[in-house]
This record gives structure tokens, C-alpha cells and sequence, in this order.
């Protein structure tokens, strides 16, 4: 009986063993992919974005060199060219900027009051027609917030961007927020939550779940351009912050893009309350 206690005890032993040694290679096999990621984004981030910029920038004064002597076929190359330079740089920007925020302490910053208002006015597109299809209902008296800022610029950024894109002519991007009072069993917890909505083509259903991952193009995504890294990027960084993002669309009657993220800190005075 001793003898049989002795064998289960080897044999759990080696099983424990086992066990460490898969944990072990996992581990190694995860810090080799952190290491191909780094390299991946600095190579995009140098190797390709120099190049694109001298190829921009030698473009641009072909153009310029032979504008008097150009017709309308190679006034047109011009335009396709860089248009396509344009895209490849949009494309490494973008590219980066998803490497960089796959970890959490990765341009991190420092947390400080950000007046979402005014962050949101900042962002405001600068041609004329864009500004003003940008609607700001953010109250102006709403106290300003404890949260990473370059992490809520970039979502900020990139959501009204892709609703400008899905709203063609003169429909209205509207962009709200509230810091709201959220009940957690016996405690609370202050939470900002924001909207950004537009007036455009609409999501089918079955590609809202699907609009989130990298490099997704649906139809609608299609009709209006882009690269499909935006969204991807959007959802990371309010996963960084600790929060949440849901879209609600249906065809030909626009997008409602929500993402609710807990600032740091305690709630301040003028916040309403959600029981």
C-alpha cells in the first residue's frame, strides 16, 4: 500500500513538472512575440515611414516641375499617386500607433484633468464645411476629468473621424458626455461616458461585432474608405483605460458609437447620478 502512495506521488510530481515546464516554453514563446511586435513597430515606424516622406515630398516637386507642360492624364497620375502615398502613410501611422498601445504602460503618460469640451473642440476638422457639421453637446459647465489624455485624444480622434466619413453631404456629427454615478454593490464609482454619432449609412448587424477587428472592411466601411485599424486601435485603448464600447446602427439611419471609461480619482460636484 506504502509502495503504491510512493508511485502516485512520482507520478504526480512529474506531472507537476510537466506542468512548469509548458508554463516555462509559453512564457518564452510570449516574450518572442513581444520582441517580433517591437521590431515590427519600429521597423514601420522608421524603415517605411522615412522612404514614404522622400517619396512625398520628390513627388510633389515632379508635380510642381511639370505642371505647365502636364495634361490632364498625367495631372490625373499625379492626384493617383499621391492619393496612394497618402494611403501607405495613413497605413504605417496606423499600424504603429496599434503596436504601440498593445501594452499598457506603452505611451501611457501621465494622468491629468482633461476638459472634455475643449478636447473635443480641438479635434474640430479645419475646413469650413467639416467644423461645421461637428456638433459639440458637451455642457460647457461639465468639470473636467482625471484620465491619460493622449490615450482619450486618440479614441476621441479617431471616432469622429470614421463617423465624418460615413456622413456624406451636411449630416451632423454629434458628439455628448456625461460623468454619470454607477451603484457597484454597496459602493459607487464615477464613470464618463460619451457619445459620438452620426447621420450616415449605417452598420448592418452583422457587421458590428466585426468592425472592431484589425483590418476589417465591410461594405459600408468600403463605400466610405479606410483602412480598418481604427476601430481596432479605439477598442484596445478603452480596454487599457478599463472601460467598455458598444455600437448601436442600422442601416440608412446612422451610428451611435458609446464607450464609457471610470476616471481617476473621485467624482466631482455637478456629476449626475445613475442608481
Amino acid at each position: 500500500m506504502a509502495g503504491t502512495i510512493d508511485i502516485d506521488r512520482g507520478r504526480g510530481a512529474e506531472t507537476a513538472l510537466d506542468v512548469r515546464s509548458e508554463v516555462e516554453l509559453l512564457k518564452e514563446e510570449l516574450d518572442h512575440y513581444r520582441n517580433v511586435f517591437e521590431s515590427a513597430s519600429m521597423i514601420v515606424g522608421h524603415e517605411f515611414a522615412k522612404p514614404l516622406t522622400s517619396i512625398s515630398g520628390y513627388a510633389e516637386l515632379l508635380e510642381e516641375r511639370f505642371e505647365d507642360a502636364s495634361g490632364e492624364d498625367e495631372k490625373r497620375y499625379f492626384s493617383r499617386l499621391k492619393e496612394s502615398i497618402g494611403r501607405l502613410q495613413e497605413l504605417v501611422e496606423s499600424f504603429v500607433q496599434l503596436l504601440r498601445f498593445d501594452r499598457v504602460g506603452e505611451q501611457a503618460g501621465i494622468f491629468e484633468r482633461v476638459d472634455i469640451r475643449g478636447l473635443v473642440e480641438k479635434l474640430r476638422p479645419q475646413e469650413d464645411e467639416e467644423r461645421s457639421r461637428l456638433r459639440n453637446a458637451i455642457d460647457p459647465d461639465m468639470p473636467p476629468v482625471l484620465l491619460r489624455r493622449k490615450h482619450l485624444e486618440v479614441v476621441l480622434d479617431n471616432l469622429i473621424s470614421n463617423a465624418f466619413k460615413h456622413s456624406g453631404g451636411n449630416a451632423l456629427v454629434t458628439v455628448e458626455a456625461e460623468i454619470v454615478r454607477e451603484r457597484r454593490g454597496n459602493a459607487g464609482e464615477s464613470v464618463l461616458i460619451v457619445n459620438v454619432t452620426d447621420e450616415g449609412v449605417g452598420i448592418p448587424e452583422h457587421e458590428i461585432e466585426e468592425i472592431f477587428h484589425p483590418f476589417y472592411r465591410g461594405d459600408s466601411v468600403r463605400r466610405a474608405g479606410g483602412l480598418g485599424l481604427g476601430l481596432a486601435l479605439v477598442r484596445n485603448i478603452i480596454n487599457i483605460m478599463g472601460g467598455e464600447i458598444r455600437v448601436s446602427s442600422k442601416p440608412g439611419e446612422g451610428t451611435k458609437v458609446t464607450f464609457s471609461v471610470p476616471p481617476r480619482g473621485d467624482s466631482r460636484p455637478g456629476e449626475s447620478k445613475r442608481e
